[in-house]
């Protein structure tokens, strides 16, 4: 992975660290997430995974479903990021992806046997 522009990174912590009482969400967090994550990986892991699983999960931003899968998959490339020992959330964040990944495969098999019925 290749590291973002300083601007980019400037940027992003700047967000964090604004007056905004409001943490950065949906594709906004997303972006700032990604930028910080080429830089530290170990330190925000959790956050990039736990948007991207938000954002994979989020029936109201109706993505396609191979978008959906794109962000779950990528969210569990970055739980292989977070380091261990810490709290219980961010050992399961891991399970949650997966099963998020798991009710796309349920839904691509019952649609496919939904089809099949139907020929």
């Amino acid at each position: 992975m290749s590291r973002p522009h300083e601007d980019l990174v400037l940027r992003a912590r700047i967000r964090l660290l604004s007056s905004d009482p409001w943490p950065p969400e949906g594709e906004e967090a997303m972006r700032v997430y990604r930028t910080l994550f080429a830089v530290s990986p170990r330190v925000y892991a959790y956050q990039l995974a736990g948007t991207l699983l938000d954002l994979g999960r989020d029936r109201r931003a109706r993505l396609p479903r191979a978008a959906r899968r794109a962000l779950l998959t990528e969210a569990l490339e970055a739980v292989a990021h977070i380091p261990a020992g810490g709290p219980w959330y961010e050992e399961r964040i891991g399970e949650w992806v997966r099963g998020a990944l798991a009710q796309l495969d349920a839904q691509e098999s019952q649609e496919a046997q939904g089809e099949q019925e139907m020929t």
